[in-house]
């Protein structure tokens, strides 16, 4: 056996050493450190008056009834701003300099810079990027990039099938065999039209590999073979997904073949509204999106409907901006300098709030778990269940205005199902990771969290393949060698979006009566990175309630603003834990769990039980065996009876 020396991540080595923000020097080893945040808006501010870009005070731009909406290098959600410290210090989220880092391009997930020409794309992740990396692609692809791909070939058809290997084989002669066919005067009509479909396929195939390459998507390992979906084709697929925020697996369905076929100048301009859609909606502290079309009654007695004030508010700030068209947008960036986005603040006028807002609103959570399946996942003959859901988890946040109860929002997430676990005995078994139901609260809101992997979790898990050894210097850009060894999987564990709570989390709790704490079950609500779990029909989660990084960010950042709340700091933690994976020792280390905010008094959440399917009514607690697996004698080893090890275990 060979003892592995423990290996602390330099995200966490930075936070170790409290590097906290850009101007509190560079990162470690030598880093870059991205662009000092400012602590508040600098007047003067940019306003278009009549058409021009004018700059105005920013307390006249407020005086006045505009909001300052942050276009700055150094912005963040709100759950990762400065917030101010009991004895008027300021406390800042560790996490908060390596997201900066992540959005400017400036540096990686461990807070090291990454090498020239590199991007991030980490959008379906919540971390957009910032109006200087956009610029850089509008200033290049106002050029005229890719002139050469035929566009209208990529339009002409809804999708393209990922046929490989074999399957392409068998395609490729089904359409030479149809070729032969029109040629000899046999094909009917049926075939003709078989045969107009497979050639426009493979025609827009063609040049959505042009469009890949074009845009730089494919490396040079694997290497892709032309007219094949082989794995470097899915790769560049992925990447340009990744680019335009696409929650799409890497095949060329409907969503991507539509941005596909747009101009790289339009696609960056798509970029550019969702990264307004983002600092409007900071700027402005609303959520409603249109995802809730309730009807309330207003002070005058009349009806109306939840307004979608975030697409309203994106089209005025759009509009007073001048940036309307790409070509208007692309203007913007020749006018304004890199240098000036560093620190560009903007004064716009929204649409009123409607007047159910307040400074501490009464703000509720309702959980609907669905369609819920208790039975194991397969039936007597080791055969997959043949139970499916049709009605699936939603979470809602809502206000209470005049005796009303208003939904603002109302998302997709997730709940608790039939899991892999591994017990004491170091078997896997199946466990049913249930999810709470009833009135839980919200005493606790993490930004930045990092989840504790209880005993339970399968130890594969927790290793992951990282390549190691600088790859360029800063200074000289020169390659250094290389290799690829197992470490401990601290993205798993956090700081970061790849985390199993995302970036934002919090605690459902029972409320503790007469002096008794909270009653912790260890389900949360968190951002995920798992967001084909939370839109697949057949996703589930460990327990946890799920919603994508960038709705997480969003509603938590609402909530913060619009509720008491006290901000908390960082919460040390000093964990550590060794582990035996095949032949290594290994040693996680987390010195901080996340900057925590207390919410005074806590925010209620009720979770309904949902629709119970199948033969079992109610959670079958101990493991289940899986079928063809060979245990050893005696019934399975009890599961943990911890937080983590009852449920919110999302690994």
């Amino acid at each position: 056996m060979r003892s592995r020396p423990w290996r602390l991540p330099l995200v966490l080595v930075a936070l170790a050493l409290g590097v906290t923000s850009g101007h509190a020097g560079a990162p470690p080893d030598g880093g870059a450190a991205p662009p000092p945040p400012p602590a508040a808006p600098s007047p003067p501010v940019l306003q278009v008056v009549n058409g021009k870009e004018v700059a105005v005070e920013a307390a006249a731009a407020l005086a006045s009834g505009l909001t300052i909406v942050d276009l700055s290098d150094g912005w963040t959600p709100f759950i990762f701003a400065e917030q101010p410290g009991d004895n008027g210090e300021v406390l800042t989220a560790r996490y908060r300099r390596i997201f900066l880092g992540l959005a400017n391009d400036t540096g990686d997930d461990d807070g090291q810079p990454i090498a020239p020409g590199s991007h991030n794309y980490l959008e379906v992740y919540g971390i957009p990027p910032t109006l200087s990396v956009l610029r850089t692609r509008f200033l290049a692809d106002g050029l005229e990039q890719c002139a050469n791909v035929d566009l209208e070939k990529i339009r002409a058809v809804k999708s393209v099938p990922s046929f490989e290997g074999k399957k392409l084989d068998k395609e490729l002669a089904r359409i030479a065999d149809l070729e032969r066919r029109a040629r000899s005067g046999k094909a009917s009509i049926g075939d003709g039209a078989a045969l107009d479909a497979a050639h426009a396929q493979r025609a827009a195939f063609a040049e959505v590999e042009k469009r890949l390459a074009c845009e730089k998507l494919f490396t040079k390992s694997p290497r892709h073979a032309a007219g094949r979906f082989d794995e470097a084709m899915q790769q560049a697929l992925l990447k340009f997904q990744l680019k335009n925020k696409l929650y799409d697996s890497p095949a060329l369905r409907p969503d991507t073949m539509k941005a596909l076929g747009r101009t790289l100048l339009e696609e960056d301009y798509e970029s550019l509204l969702r990264v307004l859609t983002e600092r409007v909606i900071s700027a402005a502290s609303i959520l409603e999106d249109g995802s809730s079309t309730h009807e309330f009654t207003n002070a005058k007695g009349e009806k109306e409907k939840v307004r979608d004030l975030v697409s309203e508010s994106l089209a005025a700030t759009v509009e007073q901006l001048g940036i309307a068209t790409p070509a208007a947008a692309l203007a913007f960036f020749q006018r304004h300098a890199a240098s000036e986005l560093l620190t560009l603040h903007a004064a716009v006028k929204l649409p009123a709030r409607p007047e159910y807002y307040a400074p501490d609103m009464k703000l509720t959570v309702e959980i609907d778990r669905g369609d819920v399946i208790y039975d194991p996942p397969f039936d007597a003959q080791g055969k997959p269940s043949p139970y499916s859901r049709h009605i699936f988890p939603s979470f809602t946040l809502r206000t209470t205005y005049r005796g009303q109860v208003i939904p603002l929002v109302k998302w997709r997430t997730t709940i608790g199902g039939w899991r892999s676990e591994q017990a004491k005995n170091g078997y896997e078994y199946f466990r049913y990771k249930g999810s709470d139901v009833g009135p839980r609260v919200w005493r606790n809101v993490v930004a930045g969290p990092v989840w504790i992997a209880p005993v339970s979790t399968p130890l594969r898990t927790l290793v992951k393949s990282k390549t190691v050894g600088p790859e360029f210097t800063h200074k000289k850009h020169e390659k250094h060698d290389q290799k690829d060894e197992l470490v401990v999987n601290y993205d798993e564990l956090g700081p970061g979006y790849w985390s199993a709570y995302g970036l934002i989390v919090a605690y459902n709790v029972e409320p503790g009566h007469d002096g008794k704490p909270d009653g912790d079950n260890g389900v949360r609500v968190h951002g995920s990175s798992e967001y084909r779990s939370i839109r697949n029909p057949e996703g589930y989660s460990h327990g946890c309630h799920r919603l994508m990084n960038h709705l997480a960010e969003r509603m938590f950042s609402f909530v913060l603003q619009h509720r008491n709340m006290h901000a908390d700091g960082e919460k040390k933690l000093g964990f550590t834990r060794q582990f035996l994976w095949k032949e290594d020792v290994y040693e996680l280390r987390l010195p901080t769990r996340g900057f925590w905010y207390t919410l005074d008094p806590p925010l209620p959440v009720n979770v309904l039980e949902g629709n119970i399917l199948g033969k079992v009514k109610k959670p079958i607690v101990p493991y289940v065996e899986k079928p063809g697996v060979k245990y050893p004698p005696g019934p399975p080893p009890a599961p943990p009876d911890t937080p983590e090890g009852r449920a919110g275990g999302d690994e």
